[in-house]
């Protein structure tokens, strides 16, 4: 029963501490990667917004040839943004108009469309500039005949190489956060867990050991006579046979009374059923009293008795067995306010190596017995 409350036990801390622990996990890795996707979307608007700064400064460039606004603006980036490695402006055609740092060399599709590329320790992002038409007479006169004016043409394009340094030192504190957050977490989830769990073992514990007292309380019963107390036959059996071993093992002597109550027979019809187990229960009484806590007294069957005295002579085991029936002759049992006398015969017997065997002891024990009662009853007989 042990290991199965150990087991049960074991389970069930496994199955309270498991599912929290990987609750949080779940929880802060989807917090985190969301952290991160959040903090590259930010950082790729960043680009794109410093990069757009640029439009009106582009056309102008584009349209009067002079590019000295373009260095001025792209160095100002610089020096108030440490988070800008360079700054480069190209035309349409794709020619370095402009550049502040040191940009690294890329192969640009210059197709009009915004373009991002990132790798380990840089993100460089690629902003086209629209140009701006003019209001003219051949426009308004376009649109009053109902078709739409061409599409905006590209002016040139921004290319901000932006560093991830501060973007990935950002994330390592933020995974230092999430981990001290996940600690704390996997720690309070655990130890919630662990209570809930040791109210649960608490109560498995509670019904293990109630189990097993019922356990030993039934082996008990099993092996105990219910009206007695005593050892009934099976459970002084197995005892008698370890105690018959040893004494032929190591040579020790060992005896055996059998007895009996006499006229048992008319002692239920004088006084009835209840009498006669008032009598037995009596009896039992008289040989607890008379015997040593190393012997062993069983009820062998009806009003037979047995006791077993390890470790004692035929001479002493006859003088207990004297001190059992006087003491039985001056113990009436008291049924229904009347007193009722009764007397006792006993056979005792000892171990011979030559028959080293519990049932030897019992067939001599009950010859010797039935001297005993052949012989006038209320007496001791021995070989």
């Amino acid at each position: 029963m042990r290991w199965l409350t150990d087991t049960l036990r074991g389970r069930l801390l496994v199955g309270a501490v498991l599912p929290a622990l990987v609750m949080v996990l779940l929880v802060e890795w989807a917090f985190f990667t969301r952290y991160q996707d959040d903090q590259e979307k930010l950082f790729q608007e960043y680009g794109q917004a410093i990069a757009h700064q640029f439009g009106s400064a582009v056309e102008y460039a584009d349209f009067s040839g002079n590019h000295e606004p373009l260095r001025m603006l792209a160095s100002g980036v610089m020096e108030g943004n440490p988070l800008v490695r360079s700054v480069s402006v190209l035309d349409q055609g794709g020619n370095l108009l402009v550049q502040s740092g040191p940009a690294r060399q890329y192969t640009l599709a210059l197709n009009g469309a915004p373009q991002v590329i990132s790798d380990k320790h840089f993100t460089t992002v690629v902003v086209p500039v629209q140009g701006s038409p003019l209001a003219l007479e051949e426009d308004a006169a376009v649109w009053e005949r109902g078709t739409r004016p061409a599409a905006p043409r590209v002016a040139g394009h921004v290319v901000v190489e932006l560093s991830r340094a501060h973007l990935d030192a950002r994330e390592r504190e933020m995974l230092q956060v999430t981990l001290a957050i996940m600690l704390t977490g996997l720690l309070l989830s655990g130890w919630l867990s662990f209570r809930i769990a040791a109210g649960v073992l608490g109560k498995l514990d509670a019904v293990a050991a109630e189990l097993n007292r019922q356990k030993d309380a039934a082996e008990q019963l099993a092996r105990t006579d219910a009206l007695t107390g005593l050892a009934n036959r099976r459970a002084f059996d197995e005892v008698a046979q370890r105690e018959v071993q040893l004494a032929q093992r190591y040579d020790t002597p060992l005896t055996l009374i059998l007895t009996d109550l006499d006229h048992f027979k008319t002692i239920n019809d004088l006084f009835g059923h209840f009498g006669g187990d008032e009598v037995l229960k009596n009896f039992a009484q008289v040989l607890r009293a008379s015997t040593r806590s190393v012997d062993l007294i069983g009820r062998w069957g009806g009003e037979e008795f047995v006791v077993l005295m390890p470790g004692t002579t035929l001479e002493e085991a006859c003088h207990a067995a004297e001190r059992m029936r006087l003491a039985a002759v001056d113990t009436p049992t008291q049924v229904d306010g009347k007193t009722c006398d009764y007397t006792a015969s006993f056979g005792v017997v000892s171990f011979r190596a030559a028959t080293p065997t519990l049932v030897d002891l019992i067939c001599r024990a009950d010859a010797a017995l039935y001297r005993a009662k052949r012989n006038g009853r209320n007496r001791v007989e021995s070989e």
